[in-house]
Parts: C-alpha cells; structure tokens; sequence
C-alpha cells in the first residue's frame, strides 16, 4: 500500500507525532518566553491533528494495515481525545518551570498520540505499547508539575505502580497469544474483522487466565478496585493541571481498551468474568464516594470521585452493546457519552483549582476555596456547573450520563441471563450518586458560603478561564442537544458490536433481532448506516 494512504489516514497522528518533536525543541530555544511559544506550538499541533480529523471522512473499517484497524471508534476517540486535549493545553498553559517547558507541553502530545492508536490498535502488542504512550508521559508530568518533595513523591510512586501493572499486563498478552496462536485482535478482510478471540463463555484456561492478567493491568489505567490506591497521593501530589489530565487521558485509553477486549470476545462474557465485573463496578464505585466522604482535600476528595465515576462506566460496559439503540438502551453508547461528559466537567474542576492560589500555594482545601465567587463570579459559576455535572444534577450533560447508564442497564430484557444482576447494580449506582452529594455539594458552599480566611489570589492568566468556560458550556449545551454527542457515540459502539461471521448470537439478548440479524447476515462489524441510527432512540 502506498505511503501517502497510511499519511492521510492516520494524518491526526503523525501530526501529533511531529508536532510533539517541534514543541520538545521549542522550549530549548524559544529564548524568555520559551512557556508561551512551547503552549502555542502544542496547541497549534492538536487544533491542526483537529483539522485533519475534520476533513478526513469517518472510516467505514475498511482501512486495515500494521496492526491498526481504522473504524467508528477510531474516529470518535480522535474527536474526543483532541477536543479535550485542546483545553488539557489551556489549562496547563502556564504551568511548566521555564526550563522544562518543551518536554512538559511535548508529554501531553505524546500521551493523547498513545490515546489515539489505542482506540485503532488490532494487535495485541501494538495495544500494549500504545496504552503504555499514555502512561508514560504522564509519569514524567507528575514529577515535572511542582517542584516540591510532594510531587516527586507522586512521580515515583506512580512509576513503580504502573510499571506493576505495565509487566502484568504483558504476561496476560502472552498468555492471550499462547491461547491463539496469534497477536492480532482480529483478522479484517474487506471491512470484515473475524475476532481470533473465538470461543466466548467457552474460553480455554490460558486465555481466560490471560484476559484476567490483562483485565488486571488495565484497572490500573481506569483507577478501579483494587488498583485505585495511587489515585489520592498522585492527585494530590501533581499539579492541578495535572491531575485533571490524569482524570481523563489513561482513563479514556483503558475503557477503549476494554471495548475492544469485549469486542474481540463478541460480548459473550463467560459467567465468572460478568460477575468479576459485577463487583469490580459495585466496589470501585462504593468506595470511591465513601472515601471521598471523609475527605478535606479537594484534589484528594476529586480523586475518589474519579474512583467512583470508572465503577459508573462499568456498569455500562457490563450492560454492553445494543446495534443501532441509543445510549438509553446501549450501554456501549452511554458510556462512551459519559467518558466525554466526564472528562469535561473532571477538568473543569481542576481548572477552577489551577486559576487560583494563596499566599500558602495552591488552592486545595476548602478552606482554601472560599471567597473565590465574591472574587470571580464568573469563573465560580463555570465551576459550579462542573461539580453539578460531576453529582449529576439537571440542567447539566452529567444528569444525562448518568441517566443513560442506569437506564441502559434497567432497560436490560427479562431473559437476559445477568438481568436481575445488573439491576441490582443500577440501584446500587443510584444509590451511590445520592450518597455522593453529600461531598459536591460541600464544594459548591465552600466556594460560595465558606468563610474567607485568605484572599485567592488569581494565576494562570486567560488561558486557564478559557479551559474552565469551555469545560462548562458544553455540559449546559449538551444538556439541550445531546443529539450532537450521542448521534457518533452510537456509530463508535455500533463498531465494536459481536457481528463476525460465523458469531453464535443466539445467546446475546442485546437489541432487536432484526437488527441484529441483518449485521450477522452481512457478517460485518462495521455500524448500520447513518439514517438508521438516527432513526433509533437517543
């Protein structure tokens, strides 16, 4: 295949690839404003990776080569990743020590580059590597955030418990290769992918045994039970930005990751794995708010909220996916809808925490967040519709999200085999998003009602305001029009649905069964045409 197809197809990555070099040597020669000329360079970058997103058409599956497969998933994690990753460059603006400026803007490049082969990795060693592009940089921005003993502490002890979880990750890849014979994830031919995971609730011993090492690894990238523990010290150690960027960009890469683990195995999860899952969700999410219930740190209390967000999102991944079904009835759609929502109003917060500071340092106490609305109300407005959407309270996108999950799962049919399982889970997740007001609506006071012991002294400069207002707008925004977020989470999920020829689907209970039926007579795992998943429920 000619060089110039694999340029054009995968033009966003390779200009985050080049742009991620320029950016490393303008911060060694851009002279005394070496900060501003390394941020404008790194957003320059992702706003031109955007462009080329833009003009590109969506892929259809039917670009394959090198152990990347280009489909709908492909596409939404592009517009996502780059979206978020222009106001991830916003927020840390002016963040980075002059002299570290370009290795500091070059990481996030590097680790949203990580992002976006994740989301087209066919190959199991390729999704290795590509997850760990993700992790790695942001291993280096922990340490490079602050220059105090905190920060550092968090660098290394994020390193040792990522590199734990990298090897674990890779012994579950050979135990996956030794099982098939193969590293792809599936073998395409003419838009067609065949899953080489073949067997479903029948998996032998060395791939199920591969496929929980490789679940293993990956919760550590989400931040779910019981390898959440990093989350508080590396929130709190990190510098706002920071931390608001770990909150998204491993995150986003560990559930693609896990979609296309499930997708590979058609979504015939094996009874022991559903039930894994089952209480991997229930603990992380029960933990995560009961944690943050005690806390009197703000980065701390939002990294426990961080914890309790993934348990949310694996209610849905366990729901699974529904061809052409809106996210109401998609689990696959409602959490690739909420990640989005998520990642917004996750940063938001932090960037309300970046836009200010005491004389002491950094705001992160409450104490430390009251006075700001007397001072700024317009940057505490922005980030009271953040903490809102975080508790998902209407009028905001995260009232929707959280609709979409409990419903996806609620709106599982009678004689789905883990029906009663997952409604169960649903309620507990009620439950858990009632208990977590409790510490939202503890924020909101304090930046409006908290008693002003020292003045917030504003930092960061315009930048870090834009960041948090186009945090906020879109979470009103899309509380009125959801249509222009669900309408291509419903093509990405309808792209990772179990519709490879030979499939037995006679045991999934996802979806209607004429839809259904079409994909497995076309044999293809590619999504239904545009009209009619518009013409679904949203």
């Amino acid at each position: 295949m000619a060089l110039s197809t694999y340029i054009v197809q995968f033009a966003p990555e390779w200009t985050l690839l080049i742009g991620a070099c320029v950016t490393l040597l303008v911060g060694l020669v851009g002279g005394p404003r070496r900060v501003t000329w390394a941020s404008s360079a790194a957003l320059m970058t992702v706003l031109a990776a955007l462009g080329f997103t833009m003009v590109n058409d969506p892929p259809d599956g039917s670009f394959a080569s090198l152990g990347l497969w280009l489909t709908p998933l492909s596409h939404y994690a592009r517009w996502l990743t780059l979206g978020l990753g222009a106001v991830i460059i916003l927020v840390n603006w002016s963040q980075p020590d002059p002299g570290e400026c370009g290795e500091y803007m070059a990481m996030i490049l590097f680790s949203l580059l990580g992002v976006l082969i994740t989301a087209s990795a066919n190959d199991w060693v390729v999704l290795f590597l590509a997850l760990e592009l993700v992790s790695i940089p942001t291993y280096v921005l922990v340490a490079l955030s602050q220059s105090d003993a905190r920060s550092s502490e968090a660098g290394i002890k994020y390193f040792f418990l990522g590199a734990l979880a990298a090897a674990v990750l890779a012994y579950g890849v050979s135990f996956v290769y030794g099982s098939t014979g193969t590293t792809a994830i599936h073998r395409i031919g003419g838009g067609v992918g065949v899953s080489t995971l073949a067997g479903g609730a029948e998996l032998s011993g060395y791939a199920l045994t591969g496929l929980l090492l490789v679940l293993g690894g990956l919760c550590f990238k989400i931040a779910a039970v019981p390898s959440h523990v990093y989350a508080p010290d590396v929130y709190e150690g990190a510098a706002s930005p920071v931390s608001g960027l770990l909150g998204f960009v491993p995150k986003f890469a560990g559930f693609v990751a896990l979609l296309k683990i499930m997708a590979a195995l058609q979504w015939q999860l094996p009874v022991s794995l559903q039930w894994l899952l089952w209480v991997l969700a229930a603990a992380t999410m029960t933990a995560g708010n009961v944690l943050a219930l005690l806390q009197k740190n703000m980065k701390r209390t939002l990294a426990y909220s961080s914890i309790a967000h993934t348990g949310y999102m694996l209610i849905a991944l366990l729901v699974g996916p529904v061809t052409g079904e809106g996210p109401m009835r998609d689990g696959v759609s409602a959490m690739l809808f909420y990640i989005a929502v998520y990642g917004a109003m996750n940063l938001g917060a932090f960037a309300l925490l970046a836009a200010f500071r005491t004389e002491s340092g950094s705001v992160e106490t409450l104490d430390d967040l009251a006075g700001v609305a007397a001072r700024s109300p317009t940057a505490a407005f922005a980030f009271a519709v953040c903490i809102f959407s975080l508790m998902g309270f209407p009028p905001t996108a995260g009232f929707l999200g959280k609709l979409y999950i409990f419903g996806s799962a609620f709106s599982v049919p009678g004689d789905h085999s883990f029906h009663r399982p997952l409604i169960a889970l649903a309620i507990l997740g009620v439950v858990n998003s009632a208990m977590a007001a409790a510490y939202y609506l503890r924020i909101v006071a304090a930046a409006y009602w908290g008693r002003e012991r020292a003045a917030p002294i504003p930092t960061g400069g315009t930048p870090v305001r834009w960041g948090l207002a186009l945090c906020a707008i879109p979470l009103l925004v899309l509380f009125a029009r959801p249509l222009g977020l669900t309408a291509p989470a419903r093509m990405a999920a309808a792209s990772v649905n179990p519709m490879s020829p030979g499939s037995s689907t006679s045991k999934l209970t996802h979806g209607p069964a004429t839809t259904r039926d079409r994909f497995v007579a076309e044999g293809a795992l590619v999504p239904a045409p545009i009209s009619e998943l518009r013409s679904g429920s949203d």
